[in-house]
């Protein structure tokens, strides 16, 4: 499995959790006009109003509501071991399977003699085979036709055709799941009843994707204004900066675990070699400040003024979302610069959402 950490180019993503500037706290940084402009000159701004996005929209269903409630049931189940009976549906069963297709065996349809555990009615598997297994005996060995369906991934040359699966119950884990009462609910959860924890559950869903959408929606919309923006010029002196600094910052981090950058690069983040690694993050640093570019040529050009409650609005949204107590602690890690840009970003996303034309996606 790649174990690659995934970047996106964002503020928070990039600037706050990536870089992870310290020791400049006591620097007052630049004033949000003088950032502005600076970083306003560096490109030529391309159409930022009226532009259309593909919007990411979510609705809260039952079904999601439903999912909850069975992973809070889950968290409280009990499972036994079965010594014989019929295996059904929720049951956890460990099996061994040859599959044949005209008679012969196909790579990688075999357990091998291994066994595997199975959840039966999860969907795990390919269309009719967890449903026949279930009814059979613990223990018992028996034949089950499936047919693989159109357009099968794992094997193309097995896609929509018939199979014979010989199957083998080695053993049965029966799940009981507590009853779903308004006592359970109340001894569980912080409602008292399940229609108030379903209600709960209902708007935190709803609170959720709202949030998720909305960053979406504004990243979806920057996007599209990047690319509409032609850049001038760099801040040379700053892009290295900032490769250095992530670069030592990852360094650093392999020395704790006992390993060089190549090595830790490599096992950890799916890199090829510490030269891909560092070119990588070159590529997420001008990305950035690309971003940052434009972000300041929009709020120059819509004047948009940053105040000191601005801020400290930047400053609570990046404690809150990174576990931080207090200011000071704050700016032992992040540079004022930093939120001063924070700030500066968060007025200009919400001015392009709101000033952007959604168009549903198909």
């Amino acid at each position: 499995m790649n174990k690659k950490k995934k970047y996106a180019v964002s503020i928070l993503a990039f600037s706050m959790g990536l870089t992870l500037l310290s020791g400049c706290g006591k620097d007052k940084g630049m004033k949000p006009e003088d950032m502005i402009d600076k970083y306003s000159a560096m490109c030529t701004l391309g159409e930022y109003k009226g532009v259309e996005y593909t919007a990411s929209v979510t609705e809260v269903t039952d079904d999601m509501v439903q999912a909850q409630v069975d992973n809070l049931l889950s968290q409280y189940s009990v499972s036994e071991p079965l010594a014989s009976g019929k295996v059904q549906s929720g049951d956890i069963v460990n099996v061994d399977f040859v599959g044949s297709v005209d008679g012969v065996e196909f790579e990688g349809g075999s357990t091998q003699g291994q066994g595997t555990d199975l959840t039966l009615g999860q969907g795990r598997m390919i269309p009719g085979f967890e449903d026949g297994i279930i009814g059979h005996e613990i223990g018992e060995n028996f034949d089950i036709d499936v047919t693989f369906p159109e357009g099968y991934e794992n094997n193309p040359d097995l896609a929509g055709k018939d199979a014979v699966f010989n199957i083998t119950i080695n053993s049965c884990q029966r799940v009981t799941y507590p009853e779903y009462t308004d006592e359970f609910v109340a001894s569980y959860t912080d409602a008292a009843s399940r229609e108030e924890y379903e209600t709960n559950t209902r708007n935190s869903l709803e609170e959720y994707y709202s949030n998720t959408n909305k960053s979406a929606n504004r990243t979806a919309v920057m996007t599209v204004i990047i690319n509409n923006t032609t850049i001038i010029e760099y801040p040379e002196q700053e892009m290295q900066k900032l490769v250095d600094e992530t670069v030592k910052n990852v360094e650093d981090e392999a020395k704790t675990y006992g390993y060089d950058l190549e090595l830790y690069v490599t096992a950890v983040y799916g890199m090829a070699s510490e030269e891909a690694f560092v070119n990588y993050i070159s590529g997420l640093v001008e990305d950035y400040l690309k971003e940052k570019i434009v972000v300041c040529a929009i709020a120059k050009a819509e004047n948009i003024e940053i105040t000191d409650e601005d801020i400290e609005k930047a400053e609570k949204m990046v404690m809150d979302a990174y576990g931080i107590d207090d200011t000071e602690e704050l700016y032992e890690q992040y540079t004022r610069d930093d939120i001063t840009y924070y700030a500066i970003a968060e007025k200009v996303f919400d001015f392009v959402l709101e000033n952007a034309t959604p168009v549903t996606g198909q």
